[in-house]
Order: C-alpha cells, then sequence, then structure tokens
C-alpha cells in the first residue's frame, strides 16, 4: 500500500479539542510516585500549588514512596552555640538550592536544658542525642528528632550517665560505649534493644568490634568517628579527624593550621600530606575552626566566622556594634596518581549573621552536625 492510499483519522474542525488531563485526576499511587522523583528542594514551591499539594508533599505516604524507590536525599543539621549565655543552642538545616544555600532555623526541643557534649548519631530521619552534660553532671538522658515532623521524643534513659561516648547502630541495635568515669569493666557499655524498649550492659570482651577496628588499623570507628582506644579499653575521640569516600578509597582528612590534610589509613608508612590545589586562605582571612563530612561522598564543607561592622544611614556608615557571620564552603576531591589529593572549592557563601561577636575566633560556636537520609 502506497502513502497516497494509507487512510488516517481526519479531525472535525467543529469538534473541541479533548480536555487537558488534570494532576489530581491521575491515580492516587501514580501522583506519589511522581512527586517522589522531585527534589525536596522544590516541595515549598509546589505547596504554594494548592491545598491538595501541601497536603500530599507533607503525608507519611510520600516519604514511604520515596524510600521504597530509593529516591532519599541527605540532609544537613548543625547545632550552634550563637549566644554564650544562652545554654539551649540553636539548631539549623542548611539549604541545599543552589546559590542560595543558608541557615534555617528549626524549632528548637522544649526541654529545660541542652547536653553539653552529647554523643549525636542519626538513623535514616532521626537523630539521636545521647548522653552529655546536664548541670555540669553526666546524663542518661536520650532524646529523638524526628527531622520530617521536626518533633521531639525520649528514649528510655540509659544504665549509666555518659557524655562524649562512642555510638552506632551494629545489627538495628545501639551501642554506646565509654563516656563514663566508673572503671568498672561492667560498666564499659550498654546497647539498647528497639524491640524490647530495653538497655543491656555490654563488655569489651563479649562484644566483637573486629569490622569497626578494621575501617582504619590501630583504631576504632563507630558512628562515622574515629576513637583511639587504650589497653584498658578507654576512648578517646579523635575529633579533628573525620573519613571521607573518594573513588571508593576510604581516606582520612583533618583539619590542622588552617590547612587540609589526607592520608590512607591503610597504605603502608603512608603519613598525612596536604590537600594539592585548595588555597583555604583565598575563602576568608580568618582561619578555619571546623571541618565536617558533607552529605554524599567525596565531599566535605568548611565552616569559619567573621566580624563585620554594621552599617547604617544612605551612606552605609559603619557603626561601633558588630554582626557575626557565619561561613560555609564546600570542597570536593579528586584523587591524581598513587599520593596526590586534589580539592576543589564548589562553592563558598554567608549563610547566616547573628547580632553581637565573640572576640575569640575559635570559641565553641559549631557544636554539632549530623547528616541525616530522608
Amino acid at each position: 500500500m502506497t502513502t497516497e492510499e494509507m487512510s488516517f483519522p481526519k479531525s472535525s474542525p467543529e469538534s473541541p479539542p479533548p480536555p487537558p488531563t488534570s494532576f489530581s485526576s491521575l491515580p492516587y499511587d501514580l501522583v506519589l510516585n511522581c512527586l517522589a522523583r522531585v527534589s525536596r528542594i522544590h516541595y515549598p514551591t509546589l505547596s504554594l500549588v494548592s491545598k491538595g499539594f501541601r497536603s500530599l508533599i507533607a503525608s507519611p505516604e510520600l516519604e514511604a514512596t520515596r524510600f521504597s524507590i530509593g529516591k532519599t536525599e541527605d540532609c544537613i543539621f548543625v547545632c550552634l552555640n550563637l549566644n554564650q549565655n544562652n545554654p539551649n543552642p540553636s539548631l539549623f538545616t542548611l539549604s541545599p538550592i543552589p546559590k542560595q544555600q543558608e541557615l534555617l532555623p528549626i524549632p528548637w526541643f522544649p526541654y529545660d536544658q541542652h547536653p553539653k557534649y552529647p554523643t549525636i548519631l542519626t538513623i535514616g530521619s532521626e537523630i539521636y542525642i545521647i548522653g552529655g552534660f546536664l548541670k555540669r553532671k553526666r546524663s542518661k538522658r536520650v532524646l529523638i528528632l524526628d527531622c520530617l515532623s521536626h518533633q521531639w521524643r525520649r528514649l528510655p534513659k540509659m544504665r549509666l550517665s555518659r557524655a562524649s561516648a562512642a555510638a552506632d547502630v551494629i545489627d538495628g541495635k545501639i551501642y554506646v560505649i565509654g563516656g563514663t568515669r566508673s572503671k568498672n569493666i561492667e560498666d564499659w557499655g550498654e546497647v539498647y534493644d528497639p524491640k524490647t524498649q530495653t538497655w543491656e550492659p555490654i563488655l569489651p570482651t563479649t562484644l566483637d568490634l573486629t569490622v569497626q577496628k578494621s575501617v582504619v588499623p590501630g583504631r576504632l570507628v563507630m558512628g562515622g568517628k574515629v576513637y583511639a582506644m587504650d589497653d584498658l579499653f578507654q576512648l578517646r575521640l579523635l575529633n579533628d579527624v573525620f573519613l571521607v569516600e573518594i573513588e571508593n578509597v576510604l581516606c582520612q582528612i583533618s583539619l590542622a593550621y588552617g590547612y587540609l590534610l589526607w592520608r590512607d589509613p591503610k597504605a603502608d608508612g603512608s603519613g598525612w600530606s596536604n590537600v594539592l590545589g585548595l588555597k583555604l586562605e583565598e575563602l576568608s582571612p580568618y582561619q578555619p575552626y571546623c571541618v565536617e563530612k558533607s552529605g554524599g561522598e567525596r565531599r566535605v564543607k568548611v565552616w569559619w566566622k567573621s566580624v563585620v561592622n554594621r552599617r547604617q544611614g544612605r551612606r552605609r556608615r559603619r557603626t561601633n556594634e558588630f554582626n557575626t557571620e557565619i561561613w560555609c564552603a564546600e570542597v570536593s576531591f579528586e584523587r591524581r596518581g598513587l599520593g596526590e589529593l586534589w580539592g576543589f572549592v564548589e562553592w563558598s557563601k554567608n549563610v547566616f549573621t547573628c547580632d553581637g561577636f565573640d572576640p575569640n575566633p575559635f570559641s565553641g560556636l559549631f557544636l554539632q552536625s549530623a547528616i541525616v537520609t530522608h
């Protein structure tokens, strides 16, 4: 049959075009599947479309769909001590919108006082705040922040009061080690079983930490943090060292005197080397005082603060009052050859400004951070 002989249906000029398909007319499961594939950074805008969209985006069914199809995202929460006289620091999430990165405050917890030097552990979309000092005394308290609803709840108290303990999730249970002044080997650690909602003691002689000891030879790695452990099983957090996976190789990254250093913990005789191609002093004249792992592989975030004069009037004249600017830069890494690691600044930005200033540039402004997957 030739092209001329083929017949095609012809639309009548009088017939109206078919009405457009409404998104809300699609099956509910299909709508959830579509929205689950959209990045969270667009959810605030989608919430403005209608009440129906706002309800869908806030629904637990959407979260379950994102999880089932593997469309989860990493979100960074940071805890800042903005006011030295306020015992309750402020909690923020770092907005992931490109070129619009900023710290967005979220409601703080309704309890009497935030603990100092607690252990932070993340499981899925929840942040666990374990122990710490309350009114200068070690605490047994365990709090959970649900990062989806921003709601707080308590777990049963630990058997012993602990601060700066090591913690990790092993086989669905929460293991907490150290952080107590007790020299009794029976008080070395404890484990929480979510099924029974109880804490049970653990001993260093019975707990198998082979995996946790194999990540960095001679060290104990729990919850992504590196600890030194002596012959008496006492732990000491190496808070200036953290782990970053770079091209399927787990590397140690450290900040020393304003420079980023790195080493391969499993390479024989591998010492610390400078990260090449990266000059942090070009970002700011203020020395960085904190580095933390970023969401995703091959990246870290560098934090520092600067003090600026407030300006007023049309001519923006300087005053005798000051503001503190909190800056953040994201650095990515690339392996070149056997012994070289190069760093690149992906972005650098003032992410928050608060009134006043602390004359000590290295005071404890940055307290905790956590990467939450949801």
